[in-house]
């Protein structure tokens, strides 16, 4: 076998039916989460899923196997590749191809909502094409996440899954997925086919939350009016104002007739956003990144690398290649000087003595009284803080290095909001490492910072702590540190964020692991 592909759960290895000698799709469950039984149950949920939909646009399960320690699947090989990697070498789409591609897939849709399934994952690496008579065709997979709307939820708590382009306004509060999940989805999907990117393009996930919410997508000149229309209804902030599934399918097929001739936009100039880890954007439970050094992420400290794992590098997920940045300050290094209000409890300032002699404010009751050249003294001491202007600022003892923050999302369900945890660390002739968390206003954080080994996981400095964060409209992300260290050369170390936050009387505890560094 030869690997074609990866998942959040397991590898897609390249096979041959030994009955029928056809080539078959063979995923195999990562061996680092064969341990974990809720993942071995999803992954088996997988298999059933997809042997009650029987659809033409849906990747047919053959088998599930098991083989020592490993658990399979046995699918279809759909060898034309993803849709992600047809629409990276065309990068826009006619508008009738692209109504005629998004009905297969809605299509598909309808089946599954019609059995009960939500996908809650649309998006072009999830669909498989293939080339028939000269005309691509559709194959949706990656049906491990669903949820069947009559069984309890398998997701873990405090954890939302799918990729913050392609989810709802709802999706990102944690509300119970629905059939419109889907369709909000399939609306990205169909703008970003004839545009060449989805709707809303930002490197934050509180910002793409917002113009979610907001819906209010940029119309690129050249589409059609009816297609607009659609796509405009599939986005509807409001989930009941969207359409069904099986409308959506019987109006693109007529407008895929209707807008044929018209050529493909041309391809939109490149989005001006930093270079970010592929899987920032990926929100998977922590379940799905236990035990896993995925790169970019920071949940958990580096495993062993499965043997079943295919090279990442051909595989990326392109549709995530936009890192969070939840606090922009920090990423271009905050001076050690400067303070925000209330986030280092800890620190006391430092006050430059000027003279030798007592202060007035400390002289004694029955003391003398000060002299003249005293009095003077004390004019020239309080004269800096009466016109700070004219103060200079002390010059930075040692230089270092830019911070390197790792960064995640997840919402958490106790009390319905979306946090972006962000551990960071910096290096000079010592080390420096903080913290920030965004969250939304009207809830507040306490957030512990330490610097551990990465190899014992031992705390080799800190902690620091903050307590009684607050949250505001203009703060949304508060920070923790920095503090210093100067741990021992020449091992690995990580930045770990303790953090607890409340919200209209919930409350949850979590943690996040920076980025592995050598000193």
């Amino acid at each position: 076998m030869k690997p074609i592909g990866q998942g959040a759960t397991g590898t897609v290895w390249q096979g041959v039916d030994s009955a029928t000698e056809e080539p078959v799709a063979v995923k195999l469950l990562h061996e680092s989460l064969l341990r974990q039984p809720r993942l071995v149950t999803r992954f088996v949920q997988e298999r059933t899923i997809l042997l009650m939909l029987r659809h033409r646009n849906v990747v047919r399960v053959r088998d599930l196997f098991s083989v020592g320690e490993t658990l399979g699947l046995v699918m279809d090989l759909v060898a034309g590749g993803s849709l992600r990697d047809h629409l990276e070498r065309v990068r826009t789409v006619a508008p009738a191809e692209a109504a005629r591609l998004a009905a297969q897939v809605a299509d598909a849709l309808a089946e599954a909502h019609e059995l009960g399934i939500i996908h809650r994952d649309l998006k072009p690496d999830n669909i498989l094409v293939l080339e028939r008579d000269g005309r691509l065709e559709t194959r949706l997979t990656d049906f491990g996440i669903a949820r069947i709307l009559n069984v309890p939820s398998m997701t873990t708590p405090n954890a939302v899954v799918g990729t913050p382009h392609y989810m709802a306004p709802e999706a990102f509060h944690g509300v119970t997925p629905s059939p419109a999940t889907d369709v909000y989805a399939l609306g990205v999907l169909l703008y970003e086919l004839v545009s060449g990117q989805p709707p809303y393009l930002s490197d934050s996930v509180p910002e793409l939350m917002r113009l979610h919410a907001e819906g209010r997508p940029h119309r690129r000149r050249g589409i059609p009016d009816e297609l607009w229309k659609l796509i405009r209804a599939c986005l509807h902030a409001k989930p009941r104002q969207r359409p069904a599934a099986p409308a959506l399918v019987r109006d693109l097929r007529l407008l895929s007739r209707k807008l044929a001739g018209i050529a493909a936009l041309p391809p939109p100039p490149p989005p001006r956003l930093a270079p970010a880890d592929p899987d920032d954007m990926a929100v998977d439970p922590p379940e799905l990144r236990d035990g896993i050094r995925l790169p970019g992420r920071h949940a958990v400290p580096q495993a062993r690398r499965p043997r079943n794992v295919a090279p990442r590098h051909r595989w990326l997920r392109s549709s995530a290649l936009i890192a969070v940045l939840a606090g922009v300050l920090l990423a271009t290094g905050i001076a050690t000087s400067w303070w925000h209000p209330g986030l280092e409890p800890h620190v006391q300032p430092q006050v430059a003595s000027m003279s030798s002699k007592p202060h007035p404010a400390r002289v004694a009751p029955h003391s003398p009284a000060p002299s003249r050249a005293r009095k003077k003294a004390a004019v020239r001491v309080k004269r800096p803080a009466a016109r700070p202007h004219r103060t200079t600022r002390s010059p930075e003892p040692e230089a270092y290095g830019p911070w390197q923050c790792a960064q995640g999302f997840v919402i958490d369900l106790s009390t319905r909001s979306p946090l972006v945890p962000r551990p960071c660390h910096s290096v000079g002739r010592n080390v420096r490492f903080q913290a920030s968390l965004t969250a939304p206003a009207g809830g507040r954080a306490d957030i512990e910072v330490t610097l551990r080994d990465a190899d014992t996981g031992t705390t080799v400095a800190g902690p620091t702590r903050c307590a009684g964060l607050t949250f505001t409209r203009g703060a949304m992300t508060r920070e923790c540190g920095p503090a210093g260290a100067a741990p021992r050369r020449g091992r690995d170390y990580t930045v770990v964020m303790a953090y607890r936050y409340e919200r209209d009387g919930q409350s949850s505890t979590n943690t996040a692991r920076g980025r592995v560094f050598t000193w």
